[in-house]
């Protein structure tokens, strides 16, 4: 970028590689794409809830699972070759826009993915998000010669795999899954397959700051199922306190989460020698917050519901998807973590999600299970709290 006019933005730049080690931020560009990538899974949440209210728990949550994995996919990618090669200019722009409106296609499919199995459009706004990225991959390779080979490798791995996902949808419908699971596999292994003959440059703190802003954008779908339970409560009638409550509770579960994982090194993960588990867990980590959100708008719905009794097992979904985030939280990054984190510290979070799991089954009502959900996360926040101001000395 010309450091003289900061606003400049040419319409091409060659595309050079980055330097890994200095400091830069989030560009307006990668904001947006965060945002319109966290509408998308929105989007997925919601279907998720309408899954849930009509019955099929396992289904409906392996269908979540498959759509935001090409969410998560597709931003990560996006998120790598931004992190080595941005050069923040129109080509790139417009690259960028293909890709916003294929999340937007993305999502249009969602309903029709999870209740009716068709991935058709689904399968349409993945090749939109993606076809793009292959050209910036080219634009890469021309720029960055000590690099070309990877460049290219993961051009090429990008267009073989969106042929086959295209081809996926001639397969009869008992095939789509073990499909589904194969082709995941090729996905994740094309970065491994890719960088044998050099590794890309990527900012290892700009990638960290990636990863906490997107999880920040997802999580504000447990906002909107705030405010959700909120117009239940107070639609015909005076308002209800059980859906303030769910709102309340809804708010106060995701805001420990967030503070269980900003507290986490993340900078140093994203550098470290377990970074690729840092990177792709958190799949795990980011799509359990989303599913917070779907949990909360699901016991919304079902103690708004005069027809349907409540029930215990109504708070499962919003507690289980803590369990996860949490239990995701120490698998991804406080066991890669080592010897930097205290045992204690290493043992509580499963610890947490255990109790977590089992609220729904041993208290008696819904808001119970997850108003005690709410307690466990602010005990473990406090003492990771103390456990950072222990390490760190202060007073």
């Amino acid at each position: 970028m010309d450091r003289a006019n900061p606003l400049a933005h040419p319409l091409y730049r060659p595309m050079r590689a980055r330097d890994p080690d200095a400091r830069r931020g989030q560009t307006p560009l990668e904001l947006l794409f965060d945002l319109a990538f966290s509408t998308a899974s929105g989007f997925a949440a919601v279907q998720l809830t309408r899954s849930l209210t009509t019955g099929g728990w396992g289904q409906a949550v392996l269908g979540f699972a498959m759509v935001f994995f090409a969410i998560w996919w597709a931003w990560l990618n996006f998120s790598w070759h931004a992190s080595a090669y941005d050069t923040d200019d129109g080509v790139t722009w417009t690259v960028t826009t293909l890709q916003i409106l294929g999340a937007c296609v993305l999502a249009a499919g969602v309903p029709a993915a999870l209740t009716e199995r068709d991935f058709a459009v689904i399968t349409f706004g993945y090749a939109v998000m993606r076809l793009p990225l292959a050209a910036q991959w080219c634009r890469a390779a021309v720029g960055d010669p000590s690099r070309r080979v990877t460049c290219l490798r993961y051009a090429v791995g990008l267009l073989v795999l969106q042929v086959v996902w295209l081809t996926r949808l001639a397969l009869p419908e008992q095939w789509l899954s073990p499909a589904f699971l194969v082709l995941v596999a090729a996905e994740l292994a094309v970065p491994f397959w890719a960088q044998r003959r050099g590794r890309i440059p990527t900012n290892p703190a700009h990638m960290a700051g990636r990863y906490g802003r997107f999880t920040l954008t997802v999580a504000a779908q447990v906002v909107a199922a705030a405010i959700h339970a909120v117009q239940l409560g107070v639609a015909d009638g005076p308002p209800r306190a059980s859906l303030v409550a769910v709102a309340v509770l809804a708010v106060t579960t995701v805001i420990p989460l967030l503070w269980l994982y900003h507290a986490l090194p993340h900078a140093e993960l994203a550098s470290g020698p377990h970074r690729r588990l840092w990177e792709y867990g958190h799949y795990l980590v980011v799509g359990a917050v989303g599913a917070v959100g779907a949990g909360a708008r699901f016991l919304a719905e079902t103690v708004s519901s005069p027809e349907t009794a409540v029930r215990p097992s109504d708070a499962s979904p919003l507690v289980a998807a803590a369990a996860v985030v949490v239990f995701s939280l120490w698998l991804v990054c406080v066991l890669p973590a080592g010897r930097g984190v205290p045992g204690w510290a290493r043992g509580r979070y499963p610890l947490c999600a255990l109790l977590l799991a089992l609220t729904p089954v041993v208290l008696p009502g819904p808001l119970w299970a997850a108003a005690t959900a709410v307690v466990l996360l602010l005990v473990l926040g406090a003492f990771e709290g103390l456990t950072t101001r222990t390490a760190t000395g202060t007073s």
